[in-house]
């Protein structure tokens, strides 16, 4: 089991350079792949990308790609000196052959994009593959450590709350079986009420308890609600649970557990309806969490 949030990072020494990568996670129903790559090593973007797909699973991935120049003299940037030549003459053309007033300033040369450049030599793409993915190897393996440690705590606490789901499955189970004697008290007691005398045809009241039996029974609810809670902790012991097979399951678990609070309107099962629908929205939001 992991989760969805982690972070890794890289470095390997370039033939030119350095090759720096970082790996981050974070919560996301599908997979959603983010890149950054210097500029320098552009070429290798798609070959990353198709990595990182198939590599990852689940969650948004942000992945950077840095070139470091070694050596503190590298220039980071050039000036184009064809490019500046081309403005200083066409500026004297303008004033010359057209009368155009006006001077050509340093501030408005500077705001020219292609009058400074990045240095035409850069990495070899090809020669540097090797090694940037090696980093990306190393970054993404260090990330998924960190997934699978939140992972383990993730899963502590989702045994934990679906052992609390196991209890109150087993009150609501004990709570059933006074419930018809619990119904014919009541009944008697508002039919008496009504009627303004004690005598009642216990043939009648008997009929009425079976049907109020058989509407209010919950004996299929309680089993596949059991069916589906043991799917749960059997998953979370041996770690083969996934974010999505939680949440599928959490809201079949809620199906069941709103189908048994509709139909036994017994106020002390509707107090524990109300509390395992509380614990199965923190299990529906840890669910989030997972992979």
């Amino acid at each position: 089991m992991k989760s969805m949030t982690g972070f890794g990072a890289a470095e390997r020494e370039g033939s030119r350079g350095a090759i720096r990568i970082e790996a981050r996670s974070y919560n996301h129903r599908f997979l959603d792949i983010r890149l950054r790559v210097s500029r320098s090593l552009q070429a290798v973007e798609p070959r990353v990308y198709q990595w990182a797909r198939d590599r990852l699973v689940r969650g948004r991935v942000e992945i950077i790609v840095q070139w470091e120049e070694a050596g503190s003299g590298a220039e980071p940037l050039r000036l184009n000196e064809h490019a500046l030549a081309f403005y200083l003459d066409l500026e004297k053309r303008l004033r010359g052959e057209f009368g155009v007033a006006g001077a050509l300033d340093i501030q408005t040369l500077l705001r020219l994009r292609d009058l400074v450049v990045l240095p035409e030599e850069g990495p070899d793409v090809e020669e540097e593959w090797a090694r940037i993915l090696q980093a990306l190897e190393d970054a993404v393996s260090e990330m998924e450590q960190m997934q699978e440690r939140e992972g383990n705590i993730l899963r502590e606490d989702l045994l934990a709350r679906i052992r609390v789901l196991k209890e109150h499955r087993d009150r609501i189970e004990s709570m059933c079986g006074d419930v018809p004697e619990r119904f014919r008290v009541r009944l008697e007691e508002k039919i008496a009420k009504l009627m303004g005398r004690p005598g009642i045809d216990p043939d009648r009241i008997a009929q009425e308890i079976v049907l109020y039996t058989d509407k209010s029974d919950i004996t299929e609810e309680i089993v596949r609600l059991s069916s589906h809670l043991e799917s749960c902790e059997q998953a979370l012991s041996d770690g083969s649970m996934t974010g999505k097979r939680l949440e599928f399951l959490t809201q079949e678990i809620y199906r069941e557990v709103n189908t048994i609070g509709s139909k036994t309107p017994c106020a002390d099962i509707t107090y524990v309806v109300v509390d395992m629908k509380s614990e199965l929205e923190k299990v529906r939001e840890q669910s989030q969490n997972l992979q």
